[in-house]
């Protein structure tokens, strides 16, 4: 009899983080054909002959394309991106460690412990299930992208309203796709397809040290 022998919680996770890089390669795609669209409707260079005051029209429309299609807009996919990305994190690593604990039958879970869900989650690692994911720079890392998510959903990016600003000004001055503008946090793509890597190999580091199964299915 023909066995099929896989881990499904691991290929669960590992496909909700490939389904969300299809997500967002899908959206930022499309967004930079609308912009396209949009900037073909404006003329670049101000015709000869223009009043005072057509100029100042055509300048403010300029301005305008500006304003949302090369800030605005793109501020916007990449704030709901980290949204999204924080969300998987958070509640994968949170099931996953259940699920040690259910596969090891281990009584103290990630949830009786203290703490934010990061520093729960390194704790039960650590402590509890003796798994400890050693790369000191990834969970650095998590614990950074874990600010930027609050700044951006407790205070829409107004980094000197941030309970963290001082660790986000920090993290603005080491080139990793984070900027300040006007005092609002400004994202590039660059910090977007980093951090989501950085998640996948951390989850693959995980699941190797845990002694999880194959994501892919391996017939017996």
């Amino acid at each position: 009899m023909v066995k099929i022998r896989w881990d499904i919680h691991r290929w669960d996770t590992e496909f909700a983080f490939e389904n969300l890089k299809d997500y967002f390669e899908i959206v930022a795609g499309q967004f930079d054909v609308v912009r396209e669209l949009e900037k073909k409707k404006i003329l670049q260079e101000p015709p000869p002959g223009l009043s005072e005051e057509e100029f100042a029209d055509w300048q403010s429309e300029i301005q305008f394309f500006e304003d949302r299609y090369e800030r605005d807009f793109p501020s916007k996919i990449r704030y709901s991106f980290l949204v999204l990305l924080h969300i998987v994190v958070e509640t994968r690593l949170r099931a996953t460690c259940n699920e040690i604990a259910k596969r090891r039958n281990l009584e103290l879970k990630e949830k009786d412990l203290k703490g934010a869900a990061i520093e729960r989650v390194k704790v039960f690692l650590d402590k509890v299930a003796k798994t400890p994911v050693k790369n000191q720079e990834t969970w650095q890392w998590l614990k950074d992208f874990q600010k930027v998510r609050d700044c951006i959903v407790h205070v829409n990016g107004r980094i000197e309203l941030s309970r963290d600003k001082k660790r986000l000004n920090e993290l603005c001055n080491k080139e990793l796709g984070l900027s300040i503008d006007s005092g609002t946090l400004i994202i590039e793509q660059e910090y977007c397809t980093k951090t989501l890597k950085i998640a996948q190999e951390f989850f693959n580091q995980l699941f190797l040290s845990a002694g999880f199964g194959s994501s892919i299915p391996v017939v017996e």
